[in-house]
């Protein structure tokens, strides 16, 4: 409702229901909602499983039937204007292949309708997370979808391309201990404030705020909460660090405070926007009492 008395300009439909609902709730505002139909096209994405989005058994989006059975019976639906087919399939795409095969497959259900105008290619575009790894830019898939799109307006979401090297997690060392034959680093920022290690055994490059190539081991970069998923970073090529020292962890930009929880009892960190030399406070760190505001005596 609020996305429509606002006036968002797309709705990406997942379901029947869905459609159901939008057309009904467009048609009690006298105006028509453009939509979107989301396709599972039962691609497997060479990416984490965790976020492949468009095989046949992700809950995402509608098979080629539904959407089919949909376009054919478009008079049902007088309060929604359906221009539009989307095929996210998943982040971090190792290249273009599953895309352009969704996108082929798009292209087969949606050719006999003219008023379908617009494909929405989702996202994938992937970043580099370790310094030695190589992943294909924008040009790469570009060069091989955009030949099947000329009769399209085309729409695309690359967040994580965009926002993901923008952003640090800055952390401080709270102990050092060894350990079953391994170096410990206990830091003050744990999984509630980045989860994407735990959720998809994803690495994020490690360094200390002041460099140093001083007697480098590899070492076990964990948080304090309890957790044993509570792991950071493994095997990461530190030099001795102390107490106090001060840890960035790289590419956090994106999925990082968006999935942050005060699990544990622990307040999210404040956030800083610095350009050029300058910085601002974008959002405060929570305290003690932000925890509690919602609790009922």
């Amino acid at each position: 409702q609020y996305a429509l008395d606002t006036g968002v300009g797309w709705f990406n439909v997942e379901n029947v229901t869905e459609l159901k609902i939008i057309n009904t709730l467009a048609g009690q505002r006298g105006r028509k909602a453009r939509i979107a139909l989301r396709l599972n096209p039962n691609v497997t994405a060479n990416t984490h499983p965790y976020i492949a989005t468009g095989h046949g058994g992700a809950k995402f989006g509608m098979t080629e039937e539904v959407i089919t059975n949909i376009l054919a019976r478009q008079t049902e639906y007088p309060h929604v204007d359906i221009q539009g087919v989307h095929i996210h399939i998943g982040s971090q795409l190792g290249d273009a292949e599953a895309t352009l095969q969704a996108l082929n497959k798009a292209l087969s259900i949606i050719q006999p309708y003219t008023n379908i105008n617009t494909v929405n290619i989702g996202g994938g575009l992937p970043v580099a997370y370790h310094p030695d790894e190589t992943v294909p830019d924008i040009a790469a898939f570009a060069n091989a979808i955009a030949p099947s799109l000329t009769d399209y307006t085309v729409l695309l979401e690359p967040g994580r391309s965009i926002v993901a090297d923008a952003g640090v997690l800055i952390t401080r060392v709270l102990y050092t201990k060894e350990q079953g034959g391994q170096q410990f680093v206990i830091i003050d920022a744990s999984m509630s404030d980045l989860i994407r290690p735990a959720l998809y055994q994803a690495y994020h490059h490690i360094v200390p705020v002041h460099a140093s190539d001083e007697d480098i081991t590899l070492k076990q970069v964990v948080g304090p909460v309890c957790e044993t998923a509570d792991i950071i970073g493994r095997d990461i090529a530190l030099p001795n660090v102390q107490e106090g020292d001060l840890l960035a962890i790289l590419t956090a930009g994106a999925y990082g405070m968006v999935m942050a929880s005060n699990y544990n009892a622990r307040p999210r960190p404040a956030e800083v926007v610095v350009q050029g030399g300058v910085w601002s406070i974008a959002r405060h760190r929570e305290t003690w009492e932000d925890l509690v505001r919602l609790e009922v005596e």
